[in-house]
């Protein structure tokens, strides 16, 4: 006799996923890294701590995604001109990096990010915004814009650790002047690969 096939579960709800993604980043930025729980976030959301673990193996896994995750900045096109290109990239990820949840976040999970899995975890949320990244590259060695050879894992990390550092350390101030400069710095990285 063979047993009923499963029935696929409820398809999950991205308005919940939402929701909890919101009201994670809220609370990072009024009560800090350490005081933003999963009850807390439960509470604010309007769901359950279950609903929570169902979508988030860990407390930890739900703040990187609140935090590193895609957020409200949607990455652009390549335009044509790298060098403003660059820069664009530079304002999101300075934009993002400086806001009240990132700042808060960012420092606690890269305390608590000791294992394998964490590491892992972080490389997998941010493995599209390096595809796109690497993408704007190959685009611009197709459009003669440069020569190639420009590494663009290394050029991320530029671009990733410099604008999360100077968040942290200096908020949201001088970021036209900054942006300026490592999107300049990062132009020439790539027009000069060697």
């Amino acid at each position: 006799m063979n047993p009923e096939p499963r029935r696929p579960g409820r398809p999950r709800d991205t308005d919940k996923d939402l929701a909890v993604l919101i009201a994670t980043r809220k609370l990072l930025a009024e009560v800090g890294y350490q005081q933003t729980t999963v009850v807390g976030i439960a509470r604010r959301a309007g769901v359950n701590t279950a609903a929570i673990y169902r979508r988030w193996p860990t407390r930890e896994a739900l703040l990187e995604e609140a935090v590193h995750g895609p957020g409200g900045h949607t990455l652009p096109d390549p335009t044509g001109d790298l060098r403003a290109d660059l820069r664009t990239w530079v304002h999101i990820f300075l934009a993002r990096a400086a806001s009240p949840a990132a700042r808060a976040g960012v420092p606690g999970l890269l305390a608590d990010s000791q294992t394998d899995e964490a590491r892992h975890r972080l490389l997998a949320i941010g493995a599209p915004v390096r595809k796109a990244f690497a993408e704007l590259l190959g685009h611009a060695v197709d459009t003669a814009q440069i020569p190639p050879g420009a590494d663009p894992e290394v050029l991320f990390e530029i671009l990733s650790g410099t604008t999360t550092f100077h968040a942290l350390a200096l908020g949201g101030n001088d970021t036209d002047g900054f942006a300026e400069k490592l999107s300049a710095a990062l132009y020439t990285m790539a027009v000069h690969p060697t």
